[in-house]
């Protein structure tokens, strides 16, 4: 009967102060809480932290320790940290204030969560021995606040909400989750296999250039766009610290996709296996033997046909850049050249063969624009043997260079190829902006 009376003794206890919580939190004076009355926490030197050791409210304990100016995962496995997220940790604790005291001498801490604490923050700092430990429990009433203590000190006090997120992190959230690691600026060679098809492209320069399966010019926009999102790929999650011994079981024994970038000497390998759910595929860097899971995304931006990454822009110059501009069709060549204006005067362009005239400005700079946009909608194997032919050529001035390039255009039935010295087949152009060229010719030459 006693113990009856203990417990029930022990119920109205908590459930009175979990009512004053409740109350005091609901009522209680937002200026009070202003900056001016809260205080720090810690008193730290910034950069004194050495070590973190984070207990999320999973159960699960990660150390970060330290080294020179690195962050290292030590424990549960060893591994590089997020210098990203560790950093956030460490100035949260060196900046952490308390944003107001709700008992300097509480009689219970569990209505707090902070018997036993739901999440754990322990550090150490140079020139100390002992770690500090933080103790969170749970968030307020109102949700803005979570109920913390200082190991070693019974006050109980609030620190803001939004430092959850911060604190409750476990050991793939602090792990540095690249997928390949190499040289973005350096990156000078792309490899894309899957199955038996194969695209490889290398860099001169700026510009890159398909050698496997033609050898063809490549979009720099695209091709570095694709380095640029291998180089930002991040894992999804963590499966196995050494999976090498399971490759079958992830379909890494037959990747559907090996992703390699060069830099310089070095290589970098990147094998996609089969898929862990609707939006992730396994995946490992072939460096390392742990495996881990990528977005399905990324396998899907990879799958690149070559017309995906060929150069689809005919031409360089620009109508801005030109100075001198030629079209050969029907046996005749018509020449342009442009006198540069001075001080507030427009540029003028003068047509000197096959005759001699001014060239109407607004006309002249729509037959530039519109001859400089002709690119590629898709490409044909082989450029046709006959038809219309037609050639333009274009001088224009490329950093202080002056550059001049020839495209050949053949027109059968109702389909226009463009052809340029050193590519293989023919880019099929839009017919439309093919005839508009010729017929602001026309209306020009007259």
């Amino acid at each position: 009967m006693r113990s009856g009376k203990s417990f029930l003794g022990l119920l109205i206890v908590a459930t009175a102060l979990g009512a004053y919580i409740y109350f005091v939190e609901m009522t209680r004076d937002p200026a009070a809480d202003s900056a001016s009355t809260r205080e720090k926490v810690f008193t730290l030197t910034p950069g004194s932290i050495e070590s973190v050791n984070l207990t999320n409210a999973s159960g699960e304990t990660t150390t970060v320790v330290r080294q020179e100016a690195v962050w290292n995962i030590t424990a549960p496995e060893a591994a590089e940290a997020d210098t990203v997220e560790i950093s956030t940790v460490v100035s949260s604790i060196e900046s952490l204030e308390q944003t107001r005291v709700v008992t300097e001498t509480p009689e219970s801490l569990a209505p707090f969560g902070l018997d036993p604490a739901r999440i754990s923050v322990a550090f150490t700092v140079a020139g100390e021995s002992t770690p500090r430990r933080l103790k969170l429990g749970n968030k307020t009433p109102t949700g803005g606040d979570l109920y913390a203590q200082v190991e070693g000190s019974p006050k109980v006090f609030l620190i803001g909400g939004y430092l959850e997120d911060t604190f409750n992190k476990g050991p793939f959230a602090l792990r540095e989750k690249s997928v390949l690691k190499f040289s973005r600026d350096g990156a000078d060679a792309l490899t894309i296999t899957q199955g038996t098809s194969r695209l490889s492209l290398a860099k001169s320069g700026n510009t890159w250039r398909l050698s496997v399966p033609i050898d063809a010019a490549a979009d720099f926009n695209t091709v570095d766009g694709l380095i640029g999102r291998i180089f930002q790929a991040r894992m999804a999650g963590f499966v196995a610290a050494d999976g090498t011994a399971s490759l079958r079981e992830y379909g890494l024994d037959r990747p559907q996709a090996i992703v390699t970038v060069g830099s310089g000497s070095s290589r970098a390998e990147l094998a996609i296996g089969s898929a862990q759910d609707d939006t992730n595929v396994y995946a490992r860097d072939l460096s390392r033997s742990m495996i881990f899971t990528i977005e399905k995304a990324l396998l899907d931006e990879l799958r690149k046909k070559p017309e995906d990454v060929r150069l689809k822009d005919l031409f360089n110059f620009r109508s801005f850049t030109a100075t001198a501009f030629e079209i050969t069709t029907g046996g005749t060549k018509y020449t342009f050249t442009k006198t540069k204006g001075e001080g507030d005067n427009a540029d003028v362009w003068t047509l000197t063969a096959p005759t001699t005239k001014a060239a109407d400005a607004a006309k002249m700079t729509d037959l530039l624009t519109t001859s400089s946009n002709l690119r590629a909608a898709s490409f044909a194997a082989a450029a046709f043997a006959s038809g219309d032919t037609v050639t333009i050529a274009a001088t224009f001035d490329d950093a202080g260079t002056a550059k001049t390039e020839t495209v050949t255009f053949r027109k059968s039935g109702a389909v226009v190829h463009g052809i340029r010295t050193g590519e293989p087949g023919a880019a099929v152009v839009s017919t439309t902006d093919f005839d508009r060229v010729l017929s602001l010719l026309k209306e020009i030459a007259g």
